[in-house]
């Protein structure tokens, strides 16, 4: 591969009339969504942030369980956030939440906090035998945030009981053996109030912009183009990007660059979907390494 190596498209292409007369699959017409790390707004701080992890995580398992979106992987999540230096969990604002969901290639994410979370334990046993019980409690606030405007299209809640029996022996007992699993299994009744209000709108949410996220050309070989986005951004084949080239930096006295200045140079077609990449073919213009995308029209 030569970032040199620039290739172009000397003569429109014939529509291929097969793919544009395919039906859409079920997959595709799904929403895509990104559920983002909950906010511990509790006094309960045993397991600090990680509490905001473990209501993402139901979260995140009863929308996939529910197959009405496709969700996006907490460890593609986990990958964009430490590339930008966000937090998984923690007040993350729409901007910065529309922002990781562009990355994504998500229509929608979701964050929130946690504004109640207690567990009341009771015991009783003989000698070194013991049992006991204890009860959950938690409240839980969602944002649904649009990718494309920053804007929040619904705020959702929900609240629950949950009890847990079991027994201890000597100094074993629930508090020292409490995990993020059980904060979970602890949760999961206010989520599941707040995932039936997303569902509820699912529809609404079916008919915002697919997302398609930038990207950037890494790699050119023979008239294949290779890009850095694959099935980790949701990037489909099919899918049409435009090639824009910096034309122009703008720098302040120290050389810091401010801005930078891209023209429309062609547009590219998706032909194949990897993991983290993809391959592409030029349908206009022209494309070389460096180059970067934006989703077509947009």
């Amino acid at each position: 591969m030569h970032s040199m190596t620039t290739i172009r498209r000397t003569a429109p292409l014939a529509i291929c009339l097969a793919s544009l007369l395919l039906p859409a699959t079920a997959e595709s017409q799904k929403p895509r969504i990104a559920v983002l790390g909950f906010e511990n707004n509790t006094t309960f701080s045993f397991l600090g942030d990680r509490l905001g992890l473990a209501a993402a995580d139901e979260m995140t398992t009863q929308l996939v369980k529910s197959g009405e979106f496709t969700v996006v992987e907490r460890t593609q999540i986990d990958a964009v956030t430490s590339e930008i230096n966000a937090g998984m969990s923690g007040i993350i604002d729409p901007a910065t939440a529309a922002r990781l969901g562009k990355i994504l290639g998500a229509q929608l994410v979701v964050v929130g906090s946690i504004t109640k979370f207690s567990m009341d334990r009771k015991s009783g046993g003989i000698g070194p035998l013991s049992a006991s019980y204890t009860e959950a409690e938690s409240n839980i606030d969602a944002r649904a945030i649009n990718t494309t405007t920053g804007e929040i299209i619904l705020v959702a809640d929900g609240s629950g009981k949950k009890r847990f029996g079991g027994a201890g022996y000597k100094d074993i007992n629930f508090e020292t053996n409490f995990d993020a699993g059980v904060a979970q299994e602890a949760l999961r009744p206010a989520v599941e109030q707040t995932v039936k209000k997303l569902l509820g709108e699912k529809s609404k949410f079916a008919a915002l912009a697919a997302a398609a996220p930038a990207g950037q050309i890494v790699g050119l070989r023979g008239k294949d183009i290779y890009i850095d986005r694959g099935e980790n951004t949701g990037v489909a084949v099919g899918q049409r990007f435009d090639v824009m080239r910096v034309v122009h930096k703008i720098t302040d006295g120290s050389g810091n660059v401010l801005d930078e200045v891209t023209e429309k140079v062609g547009a590219i077609e998706v032909t194949r979907v990897l993991t983290q990449s993809s391959i592409a073919t030029v349908i206009e213009g022209e494309a070389k390494e460096g180059d970067k995308l934006k989703r077509a029209g947009g």
